[in-house]
């Protein structure tokens, strides 16, 4: 009797153990698996997942939600191109994992840049609320092994689990 009573207790804390476990590493593994976009001096999210409406593979293209679109305008004080995001270095990752890094861009620089880009950083807003990312600016000619980065598989497979694939 003390045998099976002992034994069902091992069975319970073994069990109870065991799903907890199961339970936050789904948890961790969810929130690790975020795409977000992050300043690289301040380490500041600028955007994630959460802001996208749809990301678009074959063009590059975020189309933020509302809120989204809210808050990329809220990083720009007004369209002149010496404020906001405009120049900054950026990061983007899958959970901790760097997908590819670059600058935030805008069509009415007349500077060429031959990293990655997102672009139209400026007009970002409740009218305009994509943003296009691309391997150089103004010709995606400038660095065309930039497009292989961009278009990582796991970005793809990201935002298809997560029903914001175009």
């Amino acid at each position: 009797m003390k045998k099976t009573i002992f034994a069902l207790i091992l069975l319970t804390l073994f069990t109870g153990c065991s799903l907890n476990n199961q339970a936050t590493n789904n948890t961790n593994s969810g929130q690790d698996a975020r795409f977000a976009v992050y300043l690289v001096d301040s380490k500041q999210m600028v955007f994630s997942d959460e802001d996208i409406e749809l990301y678009d593979a074959a063009t590059h293209t975020f189309t933020f939600t509302k809120d989204g679109a809210e808050k990329m305008k809220s990083y720009q004080s007004s369209l002149q191109i010496d404020t906001g995001l405009y120049q900054k270095s950026f990061i983007a990752k899958l959970g901790d994992e760097e997908i590819y890094s670059g600058k935030f861009w805008t069509g009415l620089s007349s500077l060429s840049e031959s990293g990655i880009v997102m672009t139209d950083v400026a007009m970002v807003g409740p009218t305009y609320n994509t943003l296009t990312v691309a391997s150089s600016y103004p010709s995606e000619e400038i660095s065309p092994e930039n497009k292989t980065t961009i278009d990582d598989a796991r970005m793809i497979e990201h935002f298809r689990t997560i029903n914001k694939l175009k």
